[in-house]
């Protein structure tokens, strides 16, 4: 995405799930600039403009709201080289939901791995599924995401989560017929929700699978926080690159060399990444909005 489209909206307008305001209401959505995921002119009718934003807490999938009735406009849209800030989903109520708190205690494991793309081993046992166990303390992108959120939803819920070998191999991408499935995996077992597009900026405690070419040179990372206003992205990952060799956050080093904890004020640092990098570097990907509540270790 070279540009966002952004629909700025100055007053509250009904939302609807499909573009026809005869269809089911969605809620409102109040006043504000909007990031648009689809835009239909003269729909259904000549009549009318529609436009599909995203709004986290009517639905992640999008919300659709009318832009144009006849000669009234509703809501201004045009490009922008940034996306707006977006609201937040607290997962406060989500059953599968689970603490970061529980997410960043976990991560002292990872202190002493290093990366290793083809011998990967994990600091515990996961539910349903036989794992090769350290030492060595190596592991790769795939497997450090794996060990760290099924032990975390595993642990806060027992019999409610549930995981087994097919899911373990989503996460391994053992089969062609998904080139995404780390991302399925986490949706399909309940840890996540579906993000409404590829490019939308990402929600604090993202899972994103990322190529760079089709199908060459995949990578499973987490980002912790997306800063709107520098577009700026907080990855966590298992890397041999950008001042890793191991597990932390990108640009900014190991969690050996660095903690558990970021960087205060991460987003003014040079060496960290922004949301368009990201793209443009892997510009087949997919995202899923993990269920992470009471969240802080981001800064902000």
């Amino acid at each position: 995405m070279d540009t966002y489209r952004v629909a700025k909206l100055a007053a509250r307008l009904r939302g609807f799930a499909l573009p026809d305001t005869s269809t089911s209401p969605k809620g409102f959505v109040e006043a504000g600039d909007y990031l648009v995921l689809e835009e239909k002119a003269r729909y259904p009718t000549p009549d009318t403009d529609y436009a599909r934003l995203v709004v986290p807490q009517l639905g992640v999938l999008g919300t659709w709201v009318c832009t144009r009735w006849r000669t009234q406009r509703y809501a201004t849209l045009a490009s922008r080289e940034r996306a707006p800030a977006m609201a937040r989903l607290s997962f406060d109520d989500e059953r599968l939901a689970v603490p970061e708190e529980r997410l960043t205690t976990l991560l002292g494991a990872f202190l002493d791995y290093r990366y290793d793309v083809s011998r990967a081993y994990y600091p515990w046992a996961l539910p349903g599924v036989r794992v090769p166990l350290a030492p060595p303390k190596l592991n790769n992108c795939c497997t450090f995401v794996e060990a760290l959120l099924v032990k975390a939803f595993s642990e806060a819920h027992g019999a409610a989560f549930s995981w087994d070998m097919r899911r373990h191999r989503q996460m391994m991408i053992a089969s062609t017929e998904d080139y995404f499935s780390p991302v399925t995996a986490a949706v399909e077992s309940g840890m996540a929700l579906v993000a409404p597009s590829a490019d939308v900026p990402p929600h604090p405690w993202t899972l994103i699978q990322g190529w760079r070419s089709q199908w060459g040179s995949g990578h499973t990372f987490l980002v912790l926080d997306h800063h709107a206003e520098t577009d700026k992205v907080l990855v966590l990952e298992s890397n041999a690159a950008f001042r890793l060799d191991g597990v932390g956050y990108r640009g900014l080093g190991n969690l050996r060399d660095v903690g558990l904890q970021p960087p205060e004020q991460w987003w003014t640092r040079s060496e960290v990444w922004t949301w368009r990098r990201i793209c443009s570097t892997y510009p087949f990907r997919r995202q899923a909005w993990l269920k992470v509540k009471a969240r802080t270790a981001a800064g902000r």
